[in-house]
C-alpha cells in the first residue's frame, strides 16, 4: 500500500478537499440563480468556471472533487439519485474535457495571445456541448416527462455553461496562474477607477431604477470603463471587471429593483441577458488580449532593441579596437621598413655591383610592396568604419593616367611586361580625388601585373561615353573562373582557389572597388575563363563645363621608391642644420648618413629631451621628429621647439602615423609637414624643398 502520510499525497489530499469545499459552496450559492419557475436552467453557473478553472492548473486527477460535492448537493435537495449522478457526471465531464483540451492545445492562462483566447473560447464551447447533451438525455430518462427531448433546456444549459466560463474563467485562470504582480502607483490608481466605473454604473443600472444620465445609457460609460480597463491594466484588470460585469447584473436582475427586474417575459429577459452578458465577456476578453499581446510584442521589441543596442555598442568598440590595433600594426611594421629603405638607398649611391644590382632592385620593389598593403589595409578599414572621406577637385584624366604608371612601373618593368596606354586627345575632366583615383589605377594595375605570368601585355584604353569615361584595363593574364567572378571584390580573401598567388592581404581590388563608388562610379569585371585574361572595366562620371581654377594645387601620390635619385632635384642647400629624433637608431643613423651625402649638417637625438636639448645648442633649420618617442610624444616636442624657435623652425613629423586624423594633430601640433614611413630620401628631399628649407 502506499504512504498515505507522504508528501505529495498530502498535497493532492490538500488540493482535493480544497477544491472540493469551494466547488460545493460556489454550486451552493449558484442555485439561488436558477430563477423561480424558470426551465431548471440558471441565468448564469459559475461553478463551470471554478471547475475547469481548477481541473486545469491543479491536476485533471481532481475531477473527484467535483463530481462528489456536487452529487450530495443535489441530492441534499431532493434531487432523485439516477438523475443527481447523471446532472453531476455532466458537470464534471465538462471541466474535465475543457481543461484536458486547454491543456492539449498549448493554451496560456494569462491569455498575452490571441491564440490563448481563441483555444480557450474552442474547448469551452466543446465542453458545454457535452455537458448540456448529459443533462437534456439524463431529463429524458430519468425526467418527469420521459422519452420528451427539452431543447430550450439544451439551449438554456449551452449557453448559461458557456457564458459562465467566458465570464468567470479568464479571471481565475489569469489571477491564480501568476497570483503576485507588481504595479507602479499610477498602474493602481488607473485599473481602480477603471473598476469602479464598471462596478458603480452596473449597479446603477441592474439594481437601481437610474439606467442613464440624460440621453446617455450607463451601458455606453461601462463600455468605457471596460476599454480603459483592456487599454490600461491588460487582461488582469479586464477578468476582474468582467467577473465583477456578470455578477452585478445578474443578480441585479434577480434581486434588484431595476427596469430588468421582475418583467413579464422573465424567460425572455433571462435569455437576452445571458447573450449580452456573453457577447461582453467576448468582445472585451479578446479586446484586452489583443492589447496585452500589443505590449508584450512592443516589450520584446524594446528588449531586442536594447540586444541590438548593445551588441551594435559591442561590435563598434571591437570593430574600433580592430582598426586601433591595425594602426598600431602598420606603426610598428613602418619603422623597421624605414631603414630598410634608407640602406638600399644609400646602397644605390655608394654604388652597387652588377651581380648584386638585382637583389637590391627586388628589396626595393618588395618594400613597395609592403608599404602598398599597409596602405591598403588601413583604408579598408577605414572604409568598412564608414570614416573615410574623398576630397573631390577637378582632376584630368591623363594625369591620373600619368601618375599611375611612375608609381607602378617599376613593379611591371621587374615582371617584365609590356605596357601600352591610349587615351582620349581631348583633356577629359573628373571630379575626385587624385590620390585616392590613382590609388584605384595602381590596385588594378598591380593586380594585373600580379595575375600575370611575366613577359605579359597589360593595355589601358579610355574613352568618352555620354557623361561618363570608360577605362579598359586588359590583360594577358591568367583569368577568372567563371564562379568565382562575384567573389573577386571580397577582403581578404576574394581569390582564394587554384587562381590564387601567394603573398599580400587581398584586399587591393575591394578598396578600388569602393574607392570607385564613393566616386559615384562602377568597376566591373571580365574574363573569358581561366588561361584567357582578365579586363576591368571603370565607368567615372565626367565634370561637366570643364574644371575650376584651383587655389592650391593637391601633391599627387607619389612612389616612394622611385628609381630617381637625388640629382633629380640637384644639389640644394648645401648647409642647412637638420635635427633628427627617432628612438629607432637604425631608422635615424641610415637617414642621417643619407642626408650628409648632400651636404646636410645632422644632429641625432634619440628621445624626446635629448632632441630639445640638442635644438637649443645646434638651433636647426628644420627637425624630423618621430611621433612615438618614449618619454615624450613627437607632438609635444614640436610644440616645444615651436614656442622655442616661432617659425625659423621647420617642423616635419616623420611617422608611421598616417591617417588623416594623425595629419590633423600634427598640424594641430605646429608641424609644418607629415611624412609616412617609409620614405624615400627623393621625396623627403621633395618635401624639404617645397618648404624652402635653406633656400
Amino acid at each position: 500500500m502506499p504512504d498515505l502520510l507522504s508528501s505529495p499525497t498530502k498535497s493532492y489530499w490538500f488540493k482535493l478537499l480544497a477544491l472540493a469545499a469551494v466547488y460545493l459552496g460556489v454550486s451552493y450559492l449558484s442555485f439561488s440563480l436558477v430563477p423561480a419557475g424558470g426551465s431548471g436552467a440558471s441565468l448564469i453557473w459559475p461553478p463551470a468556471a471554478v471547475g475547469l478553472a481548477g481541473l486545469y492548473l491543479f491536476g485533471l486527477d481532481l475531477w473527484p472533487a467535483l463530481l462528489v460535492p456536487f452529487f450530495l448537493l443535489l441530492v441534499f435537495r431532493g434531487t432523485a439519485v439516477p438523475s443527481a449522478a447523471g446532472f453531476s457526471f455532466a458537470n464534471t465531464a465538462e471541466s474535465l474535457v475543457g481543461a484536458y483540451l486547454l491543456l492539449r492545445i498549448g493554451f496560456k492562462p494569462l491569455f498575452s495571445r490571441l491564440s490563448d483566447t481563441f483555444y480557450f473560447i474552442v474547448a469551452a464551447a466543446v465542453a458545454v456541448v457535452l455537458s448540456a447533451t448529459i443533462v437534456t438525455s439524463v431529463l429524458v430518462v430519468f425526467g418527469s416527462n420521459p422519452g420528451t427531448l427539452n431543447v430550450p433546456l439544451w439551449l438554456g444549459v449551452w449557453i448559461g455553461h458557456l457564458v459562465s466560463i467566458v465570464s468567470f474563467a479568464p479571471f481565475l485562470l489569469r489571477w491564480l496562474a501568476e497570483p503576485r504582480f507588481t504595479s507602479s502607483r499610477r498602474e493602481l490608481i488607473e485599473g481602480s477607477i477603471a473598476v469602479v466605473i464598471i462596478v458603480v454604473f452596473t449597479y446603477l443600472t441592474a439594481w437601481t431604477t437610474f439606467t442613464s444620465i440624460g440621453s446617455i445609457a450607463f451601458f455606453y460609460v461601462i463600455m468605457i470603463g471596460l476599454i480603459f480597463a483592456a487599454l490600461r491594466t491588460g487582461t488582469r484588470g479586464t477578468t476582474l471587471s468582467l467577473m465583477l460585469f456578470a455578477l452585478i447584473l445578474v443578480t441585479g436582475i434577480l434581486f434588484g429593483s431595476g427596469p430588468s427586474s421582475h418583467t413579464a417575459n422573465a424567460a425572455q429577459t433571462l435569455f437576452s441577458t445571458q447573450v449580452f452578458i456573453g457577447v461582453f465577456s467576448l468582445i472585451f476578453l479578446l479586446f484586452a488580449t489583443v492589447t496585452e499581446e500589443r505590449r508584450e510584442a512592443v516589450k520584446k521589441l524594446e528588449q531586442h532593441v536594447g540586444q541590438l543596442e548593445t551588441s551594435l555598442e559591442r561590435v563598434s568598440y571591437e570593430d574600433q579596437a580592430k582598426t586601433d590595433f591595425i594602426a598600431i600594426l602598420a606603426h610598428e611594421l613602418r619603422n623597421p621598413l624605414s631603414p630598410i629603405l634608407s640602406s638600399v638607398e644609400l646602397m644605390k649611391q655608394n654604388g652597387i655591383k652588377p651581380d648584386n644590382e638585382r637583389h637590391v632592385n627586388s628589396i626595393a620593389t618588395n618594400l613597395h610592396i609592403m608599404a602598398r598593403l599597409l596602405d591598403d589595409l588601413l583604408d579598408i578599414s577605414r572604409i568598412t568604419q564608414k570614416k573615410f572621406k574623398v576630397q573631390l577637385e577637378p582632376v584630368e584624366l591623363k594625369t591620373i593616367i600619368n601618375q599611375t604608371l611612375e608609381i607602378v612601373s617599376p613593379y611591371l618593368e621587374s615582371r617584365k611586361h609590356m605596357v601600352s596606354a591610349k587615351l582620349p586627345d581631348e583633356p577629359v575632366w573628373l571630379s575626385a580625388d587624385s590620390v585616392r583615383l590613382t590609388q584605384v589605377f595602381v590596385n588594378i594595375l598591380n593586380n594585373a601585373g600580379k595575375y600575370t605570368e611575366p613577359g605579359g601585355r597589360i593595355d589601358i584604353r579610355a574613352y568618352a561615353q555620354g557623361s561618363n569615361v570608360i577605362v579598359h584595363i586588359t590583360d594577358t593574364g591568367m583569368g577568372i573562373e567563371k564562379d568565382r567572378m562575384h567573389k573577386i571584390f571580397d577582403s581578404f580573401g576574394g581569390t582564394d582557389g587554384p587562381a590564387r598567388r601567394p603573398g599580400g592581404l587581398h584586399v587591393g581590388l575591394s578598396l578600388a572597388k569602393r574607392m570607385v563608388e564613393l566616386h559615384h562610379g562602377t568597376i566591373e569585371p571580365r574574363s573569358a575563363g581561366v588561361g584567357h585574361g582578365s579586363e576591368f572595366i571603370v565607368s567615372l562620371p565626367m565634370l561637366p563645363g570643364g574644371p575650376l581654377p584651383l587655389e592650391v594645387p593637391r601633391r599627387p601620390l607619389r612612389s616612394r621608391f622611385s628609381k630617381d635619385t637625388l640629382s633629380q632635384l640637384g644639389e640644394g642647400a648645401a648647409n642647412v642644420q637638420i635635427l633628427i629624433v627617432d628612438d629607432n637608431e637604425a631608422a635615424a643613423k641610415s637617414l642621417c648618413e643619407l642626408l650628409q651625402k648632400k651636404g646636410r649638417n645632422i644632429t641625432v637625438a634619440f628621445n624626446g629631451f635629448d632632441g630639445i636639448a640638442q635644438a637649443t645648442t645646434v638651433r636647426p633649420d628644420v627637425a624630423l621628429l618621430d611621433i612615438g618617442l618614449p618619454d615624450m610624444d613627437g607632438y609635444e616636442v614640436a610644440k616645444r621647439l615651436r614656442a622655442q624657435f616661432g617659425d625659423d623652425i621647420r617642423l616635419i613629423a616623420l611617422t608611421g602615423y598616417g591617417q588623416p586624423e594623425d595629419r590633423q594633430k600634427a598640424r594641430d601640433a605646429g608641424f609644418d609637414e607629415h611624412v609616412v614611413k617609409p620614405v624615400a630620401i627623393v621625396d623627403l628631399e621633395r618635401t624639404l624643398s617645397e618648404l624652402r628649407v635653406g633656400a
